[in-house]
């Protein structure tokens, strides 16, 4: 499946054509990001341009929701600059629905070595506990749709 974000760039995913349902719900997902739902230090980048990647800073609520609808655990890596990445297992592979944040900047991201995080650690903070709302709210109406 071919999917473009508002500006009209084609946009992919980690794991892209290695499940049905996952492409699917990719699909959802371009429809229910916002800009509230992104990390915050993302929201509050000047050159942030949420029409054409509409992945950044969303990884964390991401892996969240995938989890949600698809079961698996997330995982860890830390990236150049001494940021964290999260993503997702599933059925022994890993998916990455927000892959498209670095893979846009030519941004190096490798998936091993990872750490295992568990889910109450990784909804802990307030923020994301409500950006997860948001996300999780938009998703639901948007699979309704």
């Amino acid at each position: 499946m071919k999917y473009v974000t508002k500006s009209g760039r084609e946009i992919s995913f980690y794991g892209a054509g290695e499940r049905e349902d996952l492409d699917k719900f990719f699909g959802v997902l371009l429809k229910s990001w916002v800009k509230r739902s992104a990390y915050p230090a993302s929201q509050n980048d000047p050159e942030y341009n949420f029409d054409n990647d509409p992945s950044y800073g969303q990884c964390t609520v991401t892996a969240m929701v995938v989890q949600d609808e698809f079961g698996g655990t997330i995982h860890r890596v830390r990236v150049n600059g001494g940021g964290t990445h999260y993503f997702n297992k599933i059925d022994g592979r890993y998916f990455d629905l927000t892959s498209d944040q670095f893979s846009l900047y030519n941004i190096p991201l490798s998936y091993e070595p990872n750490e295992e995080m568990d889910r109450e650690y990784v909804g802990t903070n307030e923020n994301t506990k409500m950006r997860y709302e948001i996300l999780k709210m938009n998703v639901v109406a948007n699979l309704e749709k």
